[in-house]
């Protein structure tokens, strides 16, 4: 129940996380965003990381390193996604994407559930795939590019989730540290290539700020609950998240949510329901 709990707080911090960077990102280049949130999670990281304990290996080195790269692409193209498209398609096409090859991965490391945990895997893809049903009255419409990019997203992410579940479960938080050393590099350096580093709003840097907090507790969140339960079931949940991005686009940017959406997030409930009987 443990791993239940924390990948469903790991879900609801993701889609807030990409609800307020999806607003920043409409207000600031998303390099200049990357290059002002990533340093900041690695500085809350490195407050924290201490007092949680564990031992920094080339191992946790390796999978840093490799969650840390494709946290940086799926940074960009997610972000860039939410900014150029309707949030209630961009983040649920991404998670859709990003479910995938953590639960083929989970498979192919040993793991095995029951006939009615392949049921609450499918319900949760379902849920997703409901949700990201788009509509005609978006704010942003919805073009071949916010696709692809949400797709790629989607495949990134599903990497980055992977390596972060590889790392030692003695590791503590400090392969989060590494993953952000690696963004934090990346996005600066291409923030300054492309003469991206302005001067922020006021109302980037407060956006900003709130998504990395949210973001940072996410992503601890998943790996504590992959060291807790199985990867296949905590991933499906995980990637629930867009049903909170969905619900602040609808409350906050007044996005229309149709019928089938609405059933979509009442399936997710029953998703996670059917999960946490057999976890």
């Amino acid at each position: 129940m443990t791993a239940i709990l924390l990948a469903l707080g790991s879900s609801v911090a993701y889609g807030l996380t990409d609800f307020l960077g999806g607003i920043a990102a409409r207000r600031a280049h998303i390099f200049l965003l990357g290059a002002l949130t990533q340093p900041l999670g690695l500085v809350v990281l490195l407050l924290i990381a201490p007092f949680v304990g564990g031992v920094v290996t080339a191992e946790v080195w390796f999978w840093g390193v490799i969650s840390g790269i494709s946290g940086a692409f799926a940074y960009v193209m997610l972000f860039r996604a939410l900014a150029i498209g309707p949030m209630s398609v961009a983040s649920p096409v991404s998670a859709l994407i990003a479910v995938v090859l953590p639960v083929v991965a989970g498979v192919f490391f040993g793991e095995r559930l029951p006939l009615l945990g392949w049921i609450g895997i499918a319900l949760g893809m379902v849920a997703v795939l409901m949700v990201s049903q788009a509509h005609e009255d978006a704010p942003h419409p919805v073009t071949l590019q916010v696709l692809l990019l949400s797709f790629g997203a989607g495949v990134f992410i599903s990497i980055f989730l992977v390596a972060l579940e590889r790392a030692p479960d003695d590791s503590g938080l400090w392969p989060l540290v590494v993953v952000r050393i690696v963004t934090s590099v990346l996005l600066i350096a291409v923030a300054f290539g492309s003469n991206a580093l302005t001067r922020p709003s006021r109302d980037v840097l407060v956006l900003g700020f709130a998504s990395t907090l949210l973001d940072v507790a996410a992503t601890a969140m998943f790996m504590l609950a992959t060291r807790e339960g199985l990867l296949t079931v905590v991933a499906v949940i995980t990637a629930l998240y867009p049903a909170a991005t969905v619900l602040m686009a609808r409350i906050v940017l007044k996005e229309h949510l149709q019928a089938l959406q609405r059933w979509g997030l009442a399936l997710a409930v029953v998703s996670v329901a059917v999960l946490a009987s057999v976890a």
